[in-house]
């Protein structure tokens, strides 16, 4: 047996007795932790960093592989948990930018609505004012067109009434003209008459004049 072995596996079994204290805490404390939880990553680093340094001095195998083992673990652990972070942080960014680019969707969405609300309310206030032009024109143009058949029939009422009054004036003038003949006759009949009732009486007057002389 080599003369160095003996104080090398009395350190070995000295830190065995060592490690007795920090397994019985890996088992109660340290296992209770999360796998990927900061203080068990930054443990196991360093205890296995510790195991492979006193492995490889006092030249136990076991205790060196054991400890890269933990050491490779926790800084995997840590990687991934660098990962799992970074990826956390970019998912934060890219909800980020999505509840972002969803408020400005809404916002445009919102304003595009109220723009075509405006747009919609304009045209109804177009449409209704067109319909109110229309219909004024329509009532000025009816009004007009009233006003110039009142005047159309008060000029054609008008030359009617002259009309009707030229052809009474006329039919008066005929009625007149055909008068004055049938008076004259009349006259000359009333003048005969009495001339006639003139020689009646005269013939009367001789007839008695006659009977008294041969009477007496």
């Amino acid at each position: 047996m080599n003369v160095l072995s003996i104080p090398l596996s009395i350190l070995r079994f000295q830190y065995k007795i060592v490690r007795i204290p920090l397994h019985l805490f890996e088992t109660s404390v340290v296992q209770t932790w999360s796998t990927d939880a900061p203080a068990r990553i930054a443990y196991e680093r360093t205890v296995g960093s510790l195991d492979k340094a006193v492995g490889s001095v006092l030249g136990d195998k076991d205790v060196e592989q054991r400890g890269e083992a933990q050491v490779h673990l926790s800084e995997e652990l840590a990687k991934a948990r660098k990962l799992e972070a970074d990826a956390d942080a970019t998912q934060a960014v890219a909800d980020q930018k999505l509840r972002a680019s969803r408020e400005a969707a809404e916002k445009e969405r919102k304003a595009a609505a109220l723009a075509a609300d405006d747009a919609a309310r304009k045209a109804r206030e177009q449409a209704e004012q067109r319909k109110q032009q229309a219909a004024q024109e329509a009532e000025a143009k009816a009004a007009a067109e009233k006003k110039r058949a009142d005047e159309v029939a008060e000029s054609r009422a008008a030359q009617a009434r002259a009309a009707e009054k030229k052809q009474h004036e006329q039919i008066a003038k005929s009625e007149k003209a055909a008068a004055a003949p049938a008076e004259s006759e009349l006259a000359d009949a009333a003048e005969s008459k009495e001339e006639a009732e003139d020689k009646k009486a005269e013939a009367a007057r001789i007839e008695k004049l006659f009977l008294a002389e041969k009477n007496s």
